[in-house]
């Protein structure tokens, strides 16, 4: 977690951009050795963690500073939307590519 996936059979490290296009992707071959694996998204629970703990975090901050809740809605609802935007940003640092058991494809 918090790094680029690599390719599990020759190590190859995926960049942000190639990771994003193949977030949707079931299986992916791997553009230098050919040999197909799968992503997990098991990270993804500690990245919204993170970014929900965040946000719950500040949000109790505005809460405390101000005693106006009609004054409130707007700056939790920025701190909140930032809070998801990050995390998506953030998704493909917390995707790792594991070798396909399913089909051998290998070469």
């Amino acid at each position: 977690m918090f790094r680029l996936p690599v390719c599990p059979h020759c190590r190859t490290v995926y960049h942000y951009g190639d990771v994003r296009k193949s977030k949707r992707e079931k299986v992916i071959q791997c553009y230098h050795c050919k040999k197909s694996f799968t992503q997990s998204k098991k990270g993804f629970i500690v990245l919204f963690a993170i970014a929900a703990a965040a946000a719950v975090i500040v949000n109790i901050m505005i809460l405390s500073r101000n005693d106006d809740i009609i004054g409130t809605i707007i700056p939790i609802t920025i701190v909140s939307v930032i809070a998801v935007i990050s995390a998506m940003i953030f998704a493909p640092y917390f995707i790792t590519y594991k070798k396909d058991k399913n089909k051998s494809n290998d070469k």
